[in-house]
């Protein structure tokens, strides 16, 4: 792969992985208009690296904030408070993803061959995020909700390894259908992304190990991945500071918008 279109791949991977738009929905797009192929395994990792460096650098001390809680009320040296409920409430979101992940990995690489099915939840959970977030309340924050809304967000989150869903998309349309702010519900849906971005690449990476580098691959998957920080970085902030006034239906409507393109360019094409 080229430099060019590994910065463009990068890039589109950093804006859709936390805007709830999908983004293998636009990799396969991409992909297909360019004619470039199916990406190595190791660019892949590249990306997942790329994204989780984003997530993790906007919310650093907030995730530092939450892990010394967390240990420190696991030890019994303190009572964690607020963060280390939500450091369980995150653990308790991120075992159906876990789970789910690891038993239907393989076969959501095979749905990845099938574009109409992929435009189909594209368009169909995009109209669940629609409704979610139009029915959902404004009167909870993560320091009222429980473990009932943490699990719910957390099987909405499995069902992502369904190309065209979004991670983000789901979880958050989860999180608004239980009654979650909107702020809320996109800062738990980045945070629970930490240790599920972080899974896929050890996961991926591990398959790389015993696969090995292809050859030239290297700065092809260096510019993916910085593609992917700054642009996911610079998503998470977007999205973040106009929820302050706006709402998810935007997101809603190109989703419904690309899923006529895919089935235009897939199926008739």
């Amino acid at each position: 792969m080229g430099i060019l279109p590994a910065l463009l791949l990068g890039a589109t991977q950093g804006v859709t992985e936390f805007w709830p738009i999908s983004s293998s929905a636009h990799l396969a797009l991409l992909i297909h208009l360019f004619g470039w192929g199916e990406p190595d395994l190791s660019f892949l990792v590249a990306l997942h690296l790329g994204t989780w460096v984003a997530v993790v650098w906007h919310y650093r001390r907030r995730l530092w904030g939450i892990i010394l809680a967390w240990m420190g009320e696991v030890t019994g040296k303190r009572k964690g408070g607020e963060d280390a409920r939500l450091g369980w409430l995150l653990i308790l979101a991120t075992v159906p993803g876990a789970v789910i992940g690891a038993v239907f990995a393989e076969s959501s690489e095979m749905m990845e061959g099938m574009p109409l099915l992929m435009a189909a939840a594209l368009a169909l959970f995009g109209l669940v995020l629609w409704c979610a977030d139009a029915r959902g309340g404004e009167a909870l924050t993560w320091r009222e909700a429980g473990w009932r809304q943490a699990m719910a967000v957390g099987v909405a989150q499995a069902m992502a390894v369904m190309p065209g869903v979004s991670r983000s998309g789901a979880s958050i349309s989860a999180a608004r259908a239980a009654g979650m702010e909107r702020r809320e519900a996109a800062d738990f849906s980045f945070l629970l992304s930490v240790p599920i971005i972080g899974a896929a690449a050890v996961y991926e990476g591990a398959k790389l190990l015993r696969e090995g580098i292809p050859a030239g691959a290297a700065w092809p998957m260096l510019c993916g991945a910085l593609a992917a920080a700054t642009t996911g970085y610079l998503a998470i902030r977007l999205l973040l500071s106009r929820l302050s006034s706006g709402t998810f239906r935007p997101y809603a409507v190109y989703r419904l918008l690309l899923a006529v393109a895919l089935f235009a360019v897939f199926a008739l094409l």
